[in-house]
């Protein structure tokens, strides 16, 4: 048997899918930003967000406009490298739940749309880079990429849900995530690329994610999947009291100063969150068949 059955079939020695998803994932977001930000420098378009500050941290507004290579805000950029350990308990978690009995859930399952969460963790992370490194308004955009990528994932998962508790059959659901997600995900960034706030796009993912959340899928009854939500939700709402007084001229901001609530709060209790969801997904079903971990 060669090395791709193997794979397939969940044989011993094979390297489990999602970690392979989380490797790959690794190299193709890190690899090209590295290249820009030590190789061949940045584009020489600064951001819109110049003449607000850029959340805070000092750059050097001369090396934006000459290109230059490096990056311009390294705490609110490398703290973004907190992605790489969310993602891969993700990657982990998945990996052995597919081993293990326990519920039977989308996020629990063999199914690719799991999978997929974990390079959108990564992407949360490491995405926001290509904006605090460059100060680049031909690449920060993937910045806001990162954001819809995760938003419209919170959207089409528990859209999946709730069609699945209503009796879909799995090749609509697949059909409707498959087609729905990305081109949510990109309208999202191509909307917010053209200058749309982008508070009011995540204010409309957000509204649309707690509708179907309470509305469609229905809340998780399961007491520790409840705990898990609540502790995203609590994370988020955190982060943007952060991101909020931490903006260019905000009570917390000190560009020169090593502590950018920024990168440091906002950045990683967005992380969290990303987590805390995971957690909760998969225990649907554990207050019927049970889940001990």
């Amino acid at each position: 048997m060669n090395a791709v059955g193997r794979f397939r079939t969940g044989a011993p020695g094979a390297i489990p899918r999602s970690l392979m998803i989380w490797g790959i994932s690794l190299i193709v977001l890190m690899a090209p930003f590295l290249f820009f930000a030590y190789g061949i420098g940045w584009p020489t378009t600064p951001d819109r967000c110049v003449a607000q500050g850029c959340y805070c941290e000092y750059f050097s507004l001369s090396d934006v406009l000459s290109g230059a290579t490096g990056v311009r805000q390294p705490v609110n950029n490398w703290s973004n490298l907190y992605a790489i350990g969310t993602s891969l308990f993700v990657a982990w978690r998945i990996a052995r739940d597919r081993r293990e009995p326990g519920p039977s859930n989308v996020i629990r399952s063999a199914d690719p749309i799991a999978d997929l969460y974990v390079f959108v963790v990564l992407f949360l992370g490491l995405g926001s880079m290509w904006l605090h490194g460059s100060i680049a308004r031909d690449v920060s955009w993937i910045d806001g990429l990162s954001m819809y990528t995760f938003m419209a994932y919170l959207i089409f998962y528990t859209l999946n849900r709730g069609l699945a508790g209503r009796g879909a059959g799995d090749g609509a659901r697949r059909r409707i995530f498959w087609i729905g997600y990305p081109l949510t995900a990109a309208a999202f960034a191509a909307v917010s690329a053209a200058g749309v706030d982008s508070v009011i796009l995540i204010g409309i993912t957000v509204i649309v994610y707690f509708l179907l959340e309470f509305g469609f899928a229905g809340f998780l009854a399961d007491r520790r999947a409840r705990c898990y939500w609540i502790a995203g939700v609590a994370a988020i709402a955190a982060a943007t009291i952060f991101w909020t007084l931490s903006h260019s001229g905000g009570p917390l901001c000190d560009p020169f100063s090593w502590f950018q609530p920024h990168g440091l709060l906002w950045h990683i209790l967005a992380g969290v969150t990303a987590v805390m969801m995971y957690l909760y997904w998969r225990r649907e079903g554990a207050a019927d068949g049970g889940l001990s971990s």
